[in-house]
């Protein structure tokens, strides 16, 4: 049976009805038990049907997966030339350029580079682990259950992008207030355009957080139903 759709009370009737009217021949298929009847009853095609309904690892690493690879990826990439368009003419200026700006250089520097490892290194890592949850054979599929800390591992480094980033639009924002300086590269709205895009990842970076946080709590509340049982 799916653990995610009985109550403790009613799984733990369930159970104890095995010992005054045992099936035999039961099967398993995923996370499902079944009694075959029927060679021909189409029950497996049954339950691919529903497994993302009862699923819960399957259909959040679903929407992690979608997220990543429809909103994260593009958005991260989107930043990343806008800062490089940035940080050209930021050197092109000829009134400034790297004398006057050294400390405004340095912060595109380090922000493109936190943009760099997290695509590199955090989104590809979480798209392989959560692609092994998406294996469409049941039989053969990996079921991933994030244990605690990584779930708190994974947060925290989608938490530290978000921290930079507000820290990063925080600067430039600041860098805005002061026309003397920076008049030239705010030309054609370029920073406001690059605050826009940082925003906009910032909001997928926080609905990933949100997506493992569920996922992490839907967790935790099968491992109680499985402990009744």
């Amino acid at each position: 049976m799916f653990a995610g759709i009985f109550s403790s009370s009613l799984q733990r009737k369930f159970c104890e009805g095995f010992l005054f009217y045992p099936f035999k021949q039961l099967r398993r298929y995923g996370n499902a038990i079944y009694k075959q009847y029927n060679n021909k009853s189409g029950i497996k095609i049954l339950l691919d049907v529903q497994r993302d309904i009862f699923d819960f690892s399957s259909y959040y690493a679903g929407e992690v997966a979608r997220t990543i690879q429809k909103m994260a990826h593009p958005q991260v990439e989107k930043v990343m030339k806008q800062l490089e368009s940035l940080y050209v003419v930021s050197r092109e200026d000829k009134h400034h350029g790297l004398i006057i700006l050294p400390e405004f250089n340095e912060r595109i520097i380090h922000f493109y580079g936190e943009l760099n490892t997290f695509q590199s290194v955090v989104l590809a890592n979480l798209e392989v682990e959560v692609r092994m949850a998406l294996n469409r054979n049941m039989d053969e599929r990996v079921t991933v259950y994030f244990n605690a800390d990584h779930h708190h591992n994974v947060q925290k480094l989608l938490k530290g992008l978000i921290k930079e980033s507000n820290k990063t639009v925080k600067y430039i924002q600041i860098c805005m207030l002061d026309d003397s300086i920076y008049t030239d590269i705010c030309v054609d709205g370029i920073m406001d355009k690059l605050i826009a895009a940082i925003k906009e990842l910032t909001l997928t970076q926080e609905h990933l957080v949100g997506l493992l946080q569920h996922w992490k709590g839907q967790q935790l509340l099968n491992g109680r139903q499985i402990y009744y049982n």
